[in-house]
Order: structure tokens, then sequence, then C-alpha cells
């Protein structure tokens, strides 16, 4: 055994040391030995051992240099990288020529949890890794672990974990992969991939992810990001954010939680499941705060109302809450269209209050129910349990229905107000310069057709409106509550010019007639 040792000087250091770049120079260490039985080639170095290699500090216990410029390094392996970047470990096999350092612990299993320093740890001024082995690459500043892994963020105390995970320190940045889990003492999110700035705090993830928020909502989508220091987010593919009592979700959702405010882009849907209600459209803004949002491109309101499902659209759709009562109105603003089995209307902007479940219609408004048709300066509906219950109308009320092809029953008044019974319009009430034009009818071998037409100008007139022999709604009986000034002609001497009242317009080309019609102007 060829055996030598001495103390090193720091003479025989710079002489040992080549100063050349690509060579591991030799800093300081308590003893040197060369010991060919044990590792041929290589120098032993024991007690407090630093090297200097491609701008980086390693120290450790103990170590063997080899002659192709590679460590074999023991005990409190740490390696400092610049001013910011530090790696401990026990045990270091450095490769020179590739600049790459394999750091590995004492030994724990993967994800075995540790109270002690027996893993590995990479920290910079902003986090620290726990692993139990990684991988470093000096020249691209690239450490790689892939048996798990926790990283405590110390600025936004989030702590994250992964089954494998990339570190580029020169962008303070992790890409993390296998059940990624970020904790935080207000949201957890657990995604596929994720990575990770550690200078900024955003989080950015790819496939599936999941967002746990400590209010109870929950966020899911397959792409976007999350800024955990300022609390902002957007998220895409198939985003939603599902609430104690309301969802949201589009094609991407920009979301700031210190505000509560946010906007959902493409294929938007917000979904009252307290209410019963839909909101869809291309484009939303909600403020989370004080219970408001607007929904508008395409925008369509469905709400289940007694069994059936109302279909409303306008450009522009608005919600908000009175926080006292707990009950929200919904307005529409220009273009209002909506849809029910029994129940249609046009208008240029409408309202409806859940705390007295009443519809109001303003600017030249059109309603129809069965054959009839209403129109007035102001429409309102009260809606009981789930149906229409009775109708106002207010200015210039006018009611009208198809008694034939060609000839209408009508009715006017200053307001009309209407009784609904099984989901039809039975009653009609024309007050205030009431008058009517009604075409009296009878059936003669199983045809029904028109026999004369009625005129009458009366301060009040009560309409009552039945069935007819084909199940088509029709006036059934006139009653007039004061004398009325009257007259019945028959209709072949009836004066056309006289068959329609003074404002009379039939819109039939304007009612929906299904969902897709609401959208039709």
């Amino acid at each position: 055994m060829n055996l030598r040792s001495f103390t090193l000087l720091p003479l025989l250091l710079a002489i040992c040391a080549t100063g050349q770049e690509d060579r591991i120079e030799i800093l300081s260490v308590d003893k040197l030995v060369y010991d060919d039985s044990l590792a041929p080639g290589a120098q032993r170095l024991i007690g407090n051992a630093r090297f200097r290699h491609a701008g980086a500090i390693m120290t450790c216990d103990s170590a063997y240099l080899y002659e192709d410029q590679s460590v074999k390094a023991f005990g409190r392996v740490a390696i400092t990288q610049g001013d910011t970047l530090r790696i401990t470990g026990h045990r270091l096999d450095y490769v020179g020529k590739d600049r790459r350092a394999s750091i590995s612990g004492k030994g724990a299993m993967p994800g075995q949890a540790r109270h002690d320093n027996s893993g590995v740890t990479l920290t910079n001024p902003d986090m620290q890794l726990t692993t139990d082995a990684l991988v470093y690459d000096l020249r691209s500043r690239v450490a790689v672990y892939a048996n798990g892994g926790t990283i405590v963020s110390r600025k936004e105390n989030n702590t994250l974990t992964s089954g494998r995970g990339v570190y580029m320190a020169a962008e303070r940045a992790f890409l993390f992969s296998d059940s990624v889990s970020l904790v935080h003492p207000q949201r957890t999110i657990q995604s596929d991939t994720l990575r990770y700035e550690t200078a900024t705090g955003i989080a950015r993830f790819f496939g599936p992810t999941t967002i746990a928020q400590r209010d109870g909502s929950t966020v899911r989508c397959n792409e976007g990001w999350y800024d955990t220091r300022k609390d902002q987010a957007r998220f895409g593919k198939g985003a939603r954010i599902v609430g104690k009592d309301q969802e949201i979700a589009g094609d991407s959702i920009r979301y700031d939680q210190r505000t509560g405010i946010g906007e959902a882009f493409g294929n938007v849907a917000i979904i009252d499941t307290i209410n019963d209600m839909v909101v869809r459209g291309d484009r939303a803004w909600y403020d989370e705060v004080r219970d408001k949002s607007i929904v508008t491109g395409r925008a369509e309101l469905v709400m289940l109302v007694g069994g059936d499902s109302l279909f409303l659209h306008g450009d522009s759709l608005f919600a908000t809450s009175d926080t006292v009562l707990d009950k929200r109105t919904i307005r529409a603003f220009h273009g209002v269209r909506f849809f029910k089995s029994d129940l249609q209307g046009v208008c240029d902007s409408l309202v409806y209050g859940e705390a007295d479940s009443t519809i109001h219609l303003f600017s030249e408004p059109v309603l129809w129910s069965g054959n009839d048709q209403i129109t007035g300066d102001s429409v309102r509906i009260l809606m009981a349990n789930g149906s229409a219950h009775r109708l106002f109308v207010r200015g210039n009320g006018f009611m009208a229905s198809m008694a034939d092809s060609t000839h209408f029953d009508q009715v006017v008044g200053t307001t009309i107000t209407g009784f609904f019974h099984d989901n039809e319009l039975r009653t009609v009430v024309a007050e205030g310069n009431s008058r009517t034009i009604y075409f009296a009818k009878e059936t003669k071998d199983s045809v029904e057709r028109i026999m004369g037409m009625n005129t009458a100008d009366c301060s009040r007139i009560d309409v009552a409106i039945a069935a007819d022999s084909s199940g088509e709604a029709t006036v059934h009986t006139v009653s007039f509550i004061t004398r009325p000034d009257a007259v019945f002609w028959p209709i072949g001497k009836a004066p056309t010019d006289e068959q329609r009242l003074p404002g009379f317009q039939w819109h039939a080309h304007r009612r929906p007639l299904d969902r897709a019609g609401i959208f039709a102007h």
C-alpha cells in the first residue's frame, strides 16, 4: 500500500490547483490522503473539505477527488451557486466535465415524512425544496427530482408537493407533475401538471386542475394561472367555479379574489342552483361581494317556472340581489323576447323581481297568451305558484284575438286587467274610455261562421274567454258594467273601416313560437 498523508498549506493548495476552468479547485481541507488501494488515482479529502468549480462552492465532511475531475462526497454535503441557491444533502456524486451533481439523503423511502436533516434541501430566498434525491446541472442551473418533493414558499405561506419536479434556477421556477398539490391557508390547488414561479408566486397549471377555496367554493379547469400574491387568476378550457348556491362556467374565467370581481368569456353559463335559474351568453361580468352579474352576447335566461321553463333573451341581462330579503332581480335590456309554453312576449326592457314574483315589460311591450295579443304602454304580470296569475296593462291597453283569418276581436281601455286560470287568460277587464269590437258566431252543420259584428263604447267592459269547438280560446261573453253605446251589424253590412279600432296592429310575425324564436329579431 502506497500511503502518504500530510497537512495542507495554502502554498501546497495553490500548487495542486491548476487554475484551469475545467478543473476542480480545492479551497481547503483538514487532511489530504492518497490511498490507491481505496480509490486508485484519487485524492481523499477528510474534514471540512471545500471545492470550487464553474463558479459553485461545494463542501462536505469527506470526499474522493478523481483525476477525471469527478467527486464523490459524503456527510453534510452542500453546493452553493451565486448568492441565492444552496443545496444540501448527505451524498454527492459530481461529474466535472458535465457539471452535473447528483445529491441524495440518508436513504429515507420516497414520500416518507422527515423531521430531521436526512433529506436533500434546495433553497433560495423565496422557498425551500425538500426531497430524497435530486440531480442538479450547474451549467443550465436546472434541478430534477423524481421520488417526491415538498416546497415551502416563504412569502406566500404555500406548501407544494408532487411526485416529480424540475427547478429552473435562472427563472426561479418549478415545473411539477404527478399528483401536484399546492396548499395555502385560503386554498388548495391539485393539478396534473403545474409550473410555479417562486419569484412572482404565480402558479400555472396544465391538465385537469381543481382549486378548493376556504370559502367552500371550488374551481375546475384544464389550464390557467393563479397569482398567489395578488389573489388573481385566469382559468381556461372548460373552466367552472362552483359555489354554495351558484356555478359559473365558461371557456375562460378571470377572477380577482380580493375584489370578488370576475369575467367569463365564451359559452358562459351562470347557474343559480337555489332558484332553478341559468343565464347563458358569450361574456359575463360578476361581482361576488355585491352579488351582481351582467351577461351579454346571445344572452339567455332559462328559469324553471311551475314545472315549465321560461326562456328569455335580451342584448344584456343584469342580475342583482337584495341582501336583506335574499331575493334576486333580473333586468333585460334591448331586443327582449321570452317564450313559455303558455305565455310569450317582446319588449325593449324587462324586470323580474323574485320578491314580488312580478314581471314588468316596458317600451312597446307585446304579450301573447293563447290566441290573445295584448299591448300597452307597460305590462305587469303577477306570477303565483310558478304560473301567470294576474295581468296589468297601464296606458293604451289593447287586446286582440283572431275571430277568423280576416276578423279580430278587440278590446281597448286606459287600463286592462287580466285574470288567468290553469295558465290560460280567462277574464279581461278594460276600464277608462273602453271600446270593443267582437264578432258573433253561429254553428251550422258543424261549421262555425261569423254572423255579425258588435261594437260598443263603455266606461268598463268585462270579457270572458273560453275555448271554442276547436279548442281555441276565443271571446265567450262581453259584459258592459254601465250602459253602453252599442251597435250590432250583420256581417255582410259591417262597415270595413270600422272593423279595426284605432291603434290596432297585429304582431304575429314577432311572436316567439319556441325557444329558438327568442333570438329572431
